[in-house]
């Protein structure tokens, strides 16, 4: 199964597009839903509920980030990606589907697991526009690389 792959912007000239590839795979991949409410319980008891959105999120743990290796790349990303800034990220770096997403990280935070080795847990919003996918079955089926059955 090929990785997947996350394409940004880079902002310094000459604002070329970087492309940071999964050297090795992501562990505990998951996609879910989550709502913006927002709720008012009267004392009577009743809810009233107001919905702004469902966002769907991907979430995954990169286990071994090595410090000879991909470690400057994805702390370069993380430098960025923090501000808030839009990214592609591209389930099955092999093929063209990608979604624009945000990082819905608030820290950068490394555990190490291993002389020069470091994990990472990453959590991304994915932008609702034309690009984004139905549910998580679409980001799921991507990731495995079940495009055809979509």
């Amino acid at each position: 199964m090929p990785f997947p792959k996350l394409v940004y912007t880079s902002t310094t000239f000459p604002f070329t597009p970087t492309t940071l590839p999964f050297t090795r795979g992501p562990f505990n991949f998951s996609v879910g839903w989550k709502s913006r409410l927002h709720d008012n319980l009267a004392t009577s008891g009743l809810r009233e509920r107001v919905v702004e959105a469902h966002d769907l999120l991907i979430s995954f743990t990169m286990p071994a980030l090595r410090v000879a290796d991909d470690l400057a790349a994805w702390t370069a990303f993380m430098s960025w990606a923090l501000d808030g800034k839009q990214f592609d990220f591209y389930p099955d770096g092999s093929v063209g589907t990608y979604y624009h997403c945000v990082s819905d990280d608030d820290a950068f935070d490394l555990t190490r697991t291993a002389p020069g080795q470091y994990s990472a847990t990453f959590k991304f919003r994915i932008v609702p526009d034309s690009q984004a996918p139905g549910g998580p079955d679409d980001i799921l089926g991507a990731f495995y690389g079940l495009e055809w059955m979509l």
